[in-house]
């Protein structure tokens, strides 16, 4: 008989709650054993990662670098650019 490690202990598992006596007062939704499946002191991980796709795929691959680099230069040398430049530069100060 060849069974597989997880099936003995689930076996083992099953055989404990058969022998006990559980009371109705320890139940959770009718549900005596209550597996908690997330942890709940880490909020939820993002879902593109720690970087997320586009910063890694601008790290990794250099024609992609090379193509953001230009786009943010000519950016920069647009009105709406100038002005994003200047208001990262004063920190949303009002210019004097």
């Amino acid at each position: 008989m060849n069974y597989s490690a997880s099936s003995v202990s689930q076996g083992r598992i099953n055989q404990a709650k058969a022998e006990e006596q559980p009371n109705t007062f320890a139940s959770e939704n009718g549900v005596s054993s209550v597996t908690q499946m997330s942890s709940l002191d880490k909020p939820k991980q993002r879902m593109a990662g720690q970087l997320g796709h586009r910063a890694l795929e601008y790290l990794n691959e250099p024609a992609e670098q090379q193509r953001t680099d230009n786009w943010m230069a000519l950016f920069g040398q647009s009105n709406e650019g100038m002005e994003f430049n200047q208001a990262k530069i004063n920190r949303g100060l009002p210019a004097v």
